[in-house]
């Protein structure tokens, strides 16, 4: 026997116990695995697949009063990774860069600012479908999408300075978004899933926390007047080249606002474009001007001091009170109080006024809501500002009169124009519709209230101040106001405010609605000229668009019969 011969048996057992050996070591390893490291090796496996997924609450709908969406939160898909994953997968970076657009330089940097054990960063937020979609083709391990929800506002900058924005979590930053925040944000939900290597649910075992979705609002906005008004602020600015220009729109007898908007505005769509909200009739204060008159003429009636047809003798068109020269536009010498008004007669106005002693004006002006918010529920509305006098000074007393000398928002005197309006009874506003929990309160009697009203319609005749404001087929009242602008305690002769503030049909008044141009800077600043005209463009469709009856129709047909006489003559 050779001894190659003789040793090939021995090899061959070696061979074997040497893989008896080994399956007997695999087979106690796996004993091991199964009987005394099963909690170790679920742990392990659950830590990699097993997750608390947070389930995103639905943001509430912002809706106008007829249901139209103002604002709603649309899906949209974020992509995230696990830091410890993703930093072993260097290679991946490119291919993320082109599908998101993130440099990798920049993942790098993000990567850098992770704390150790931290599972969960964000790549890129907000990510259009297509991008989404070819993020997950990339299966890339440890990268994987997350829904979430960005806000999309239908009306863009019509009603942004309204409305607001939310940030990019999408939580309320401005406008309605942040004054009804707790309601409109719902509570999210935890649930616990399996997730596959990719990132991708493949179970869910259990819900935790029940999502809740937020609450919607419904605003009493009517989206229909809102964006005609918008439009004819935009028109009215461009013509004027004013700085800004500004309007309001409330139900008579509810106070509900229908429409209230402010042009520049922004595209709330646009991140980059946002901007404070410039809600010019809620968040500002101003001297009146002019359109407190008809509250001085309201109190002169009540104490007796004048009737409607009083004569006042303006001549000669000017005043000098404590050294201050107070003049009209001309000389209109005699005038009726009714005529004050119809005029815009700051001579008649002082002289009506200085019957009424100052703290009785300021009392009623207080009753009248000017002092104080108006309960619109719009963020940032600010209260009027007056002075505190124990004496008065014959020229502070007169400014009363005439709209100087103490600061209100165009939704305080639209609020005092509607007690007027529906008869003596001052209303609450309020931005939300269905608001049945607000009650008023009479300021003057129903007697008084419809003989400022018969006033203020003359005013809006071919004799007044606002012949610019009138409506076909429907009767309309109001006063015009032109104020020059006070900076830094001296009024400025260049700059003004145009303003006015009306209602129609006076038969049965249904709106009213202020209107403001601020710094109008080509050729006419008067508030006949530039504010009134702004007014009767928006409120013709308005009146159309609510199918409210016209209440003028006699004065067109006998204006059409004079029309088709000439004609034939």
């Amino acid at each position: 026997m050779t001894r190659e011969a003789y040793y090939a048996p021995v090899r061959d057992i070696i061979v074997l116990v040497s893989v008896f050996l080994l399956f007997a070591l695999l087979a106690a390893r796996a004993a091991q695995l199964q009987i005394s490291d099963t909690e170790v090796l679920q742990a392990e496996g659950d830590a990699r697949f097993l997750r608390n997924e947070q389930v995103t609450a639905n943001r509430g709908i912002i809706k106008d009063r007829n249901g139209v969406v103002l604002a709603v939160s649309t899906p949209v898909d974020s992509v995230w990774a696990e830091p410890e994953v993703l930093r072993k997968r260097s290679y991946a970076w490119p291919m993320l860069e082109n599908a998101i657009g993130l440099p990798r330089d920049s993942i790098a940097a993000k990567l850098e600012q992770i704390e150790p054990g931290r599972e969960f960063m964000y790549l890129r937020r907000a990510l259009v479908p297509d991008h989404a979609q070819q993020v997950m083709e990339l299966n890339v391990p440890g990268v994987a999408l997350l829904r979430e929800y960005r806000r999309y506002y239908p009306f863009g900058s019509s009603l942004a300075n309204l409305i607001g924005f939310t940030n990019i979590d999408d939580e309320g930053l401005e406008g309605i978004e942040l004054a009804h925040n707790h309601r409109l944000t719902g509570q999210h939900g935890i649930r616990r899933v399996i997730k596959d290597r990719m990132g991708r649910v493949v179970e869910t075992l259990s819900d935790d926390q029940r999502v809740r979705d937020g609450e919607d609002i419904l605003l009493s906005i009517d989206a229909r007047i809102q964006q005609v008004v918008h439009q004819a602020l935009v028109e009215a600015a461009n013509e004027h080249r004013a700085t800004s220009a500004s309007a309001v729109v409330v139900d008579v007898d509810t106070g509900e606002i229908l429409a209230i908007s402010t042009v520049p505005s922004f595209n709330p769509n646009e991140m980059d474009t946002r901007d404070t909200t410039h809600n010019y009739a809620a968040r500002h204060v101003f001297e009146p001007g002019s359109v407190i008159k008809p509250f001085v003429v309201a109190k002169a009636l009540l104490e007796g001091k004048v009737h409607p047809e009083t004569i006042i003798n303006t001549s000669p068109g000017q005043v000098v009170i404590d050294g201050f020269r107070i003049r009209d536009f001309r000389d209109y010498g005699e005038l009726s109080v009714a005529g004050v008004l119809e005029k815009s007669s700051n001579v008649g106005a002082i002289k009506i006024g200085s019957q009424i002693t100052p703290h009785a004006l300021m009392d009623f002006y207080d009753s009248l809501g000017l002092n104080d918010v108006t309960g619109s529920g719009i963020v940032g509305e600010v209260p009027g500002s007056f002075p505190q006098r124990s004496k008065w000074r014959l020229s502070e007393h007169a400014s009363l009169t005439y709209g100087y000398g103490f600061a209100v928002s165009m939704l305080q005197i639209a609020r005092a124009y509607a007690s007027i309006a529906n008869g003596g009874k001052l209303m609450p506003l309020t931005i939300l519709a269905n608001d049945y929990s607000r009650q008023g309160a009479l300021v003057m009697p129903k007697s008084i209230a419809q003989e400022v009203s018969r006033m203020l319609e003359q005013v809006v005749t071919p004799t007044g101040t606002a012949r610019r404001a009138r409506i076909p087929m429907y009767r309309v009242a109001g006063k015009t106001s032109t104020t020059q602008k006070l900076i830094d305690g001296v009024y400025q002769e260049e700059r003004h405010r145009a303003m006015f503030a009306g209602f129609a049909p006076v038969s049965d008044p249904k709106l009213v609605a202020v209107v403001l141009v601020d710094e109008p800077s080509v050729k006419e600043y008067y508030g006949g000229l530039v504010a009134a005209p702004v007014f009767r463009n928006f409120m013709t469709v308005a009146l159309r668009i609510l199918n409210i009856p016209p209440d003028n129709l006699g004065k067109l047909a006998s204006s059409r019969t004079a029309h088709y006489e000439r004609s034939e003559t």
